[in-house]
């Protein structure tokens, strides 16, 4: 078989600076439905971090606002600066929006507004009960912050399943269409040796978004063909050849193409007409 997938998972356990000021809508508790509706710690997200713990938040606020998917990899709250450091990313005591106030005690928060010294943070788990809060803390209370992929100074208003809202409009039913991205993997179905991903998808995947594996080539983050051809979550991949277009959902800016041995239905925004 050229291509197989595993579904091997590591689960995530739950001074004398100047300060510009920075602002963002606070966006509130867009937590997707069915892990805010769980009971605590009862699910796994897509992240592999339990649900409705600071973590699983901040790495929904990233995907959903940032347009960033978190490393696999990343665990407990108080790991989270060493981690980042690790791995490349700054970890400085600036805040900026879109920023995760990283506390060594063991919480993360998502910054959404800074005005001097004081930044404005959202968070699930403050109070230990699994809930969503709103706060303002002093810059100095915090062990530092991880800039991941930064807003900058405005943040646009999320919906709990972002999806783009312009449909590609050269691309119709019978279209042939071609993928250029790189996409990383957010499921995995080993028994019928395929994988799924978000950014594909256009929100969270489904049974309905699962691609096979065998037209894939494993690379790394830039699209570089990489490691053993392995696919698990977390790592990188690469859509080979064209495909035609079989159907298409205006509403949820879907279509459906087949790829390898499955029909599968992808966001259209991330196809090309060829």
């Amino acid at each position: 078989m050229k291509k197989i997938v595993t579904g091997l998972l590591t689960l995530g356990i739950v001074g004398g600076m100047t300060i510009n000021t920075a602002s963002a809508a606070v966006m509130g508790d867009d937590y997707p439905t069915t892990l805010k509706k769980a009971a605590p710690d009862s699910m796994v997200d897509s992240w592999t971090m339990y649900n409705r713990e600071c973590v699983s938040f901040v790495a929904w606020r990233l995907h959903a606002q940032n347009h960033f998917e978190l490393p696999v990899g990343f665990g407990s709250a108080w790991q989270w600066g060493s981690q980042a450091k690790s791995k490349g990313y700054r970890v400085d005591n600036t805040p900026s929006v879109g920023s995760v106030a990283w506390f060594g005690a063991g919480h993360v928060s998502w910054v959404a507004e800074v005005s001097g010294d004081n930044v404005v943070i959202e968070e699930y788990n403050y109070n230990y009960n699994h809930n969503y809060y709103r706060r303002t803390v002093n810059r100095r209370e915090v062990s530092g912050f991880i800039h991941f992929k930064d807003l900058g100074t405005k943040a646009a208003t999320a919906n709990t399943t972002p999806k783009q809202t312009t449909q590609n409009k050269k691309i119709a039913i019978g279209s042939n269409v071609r993928f250029s991205g790189v996409y990383q993997v957010n499921v995995v179905n080993i028994a019928k040796n395929s994988v799924a991903s978000d950014k594909l998808s256009g929100g969270k995947s489904t049974t309905l978004n699962l691609i096979d594996a065998v037209p894939l080539d494993e690379t790394n983050a830039s699209g570089i063909k990489a490691g053993n051809q392995v696919l698990t979550v977390g790592e990188y991949f690469k859509i080979n050849g064209t495909y035609r277009v079989l159907a298409i959902d205006k509403p949820s800016n879907g279509m459906k193409v087949k790829i390898g041995a499955y029909e599968t239905w992808l966001d259209i925004n991330q196809a090309t007409a060829v």
